[in-house]
């Protein structure tokens, strides 16, 4: 499946119109706007977002950290699921399915925090279907 490519927070341009995004890159910009957006910022997807920025200002602890490990396991475990009810939804209605094995997450191998000083990294290790390792990186000025 496609999506379109941002840069910066804006479509990025490519030959000919708007560039596109499919397997690990788009997995990776999917998380990455998941894990920036605000939770519930989205009407029609109540669900979308974190509460990361929530934690800004918050001492550095062992419980902060914790919380943040938490927040990105809800936030990966929301996008599984909302890809495996559209992979549901078009093998019920005998479409060919809108994902390619490049595009669907099948494990989440890792999740690691690292807290410095006022910053907290975030990294996040997933393998695909096509058994590709995708891996993403947040970073959370506290």
């Amino acid at each position: 499946m496609k999506t379109l490519a941002l840069v910066g927070g804006d479509l990025a341009l490519g030959d000919g119109g708007y560039r596109t995004l499919t397997g690990a890159a788009r997995i990776r910009q999917d998380l990455a706007l998941a894990l920036a957006e605000s939770y519930g910022h989205d009407p029609y997807h109540p669900a979308y977002g974190s509460v990361l920025e929530a934690y800004i200002g918050e001492p550095l602890t062992a419980e902060l950290e914790l919380l943040v490990r938490s927040e990105v396991v809800r936030v990966v475990q929301e996008y599984v699921a909302a890809q495996q009810a559209s992979i549901a939804a078009d093998a019920l209605s005998g479409s060919r399915s809108r994902f390619s094995h490049q595009d669907v997450v099948k494990q989440v191998q890792s999740i690691t925090t690292d807290i410095a000083y006022d910053v907290l990294k975030v990294r996040i290790a997933i393998r695909t279907e096509a058994g590709e390792t995708v891996r993403i990186a947040r970073t959370v000025d506290l």
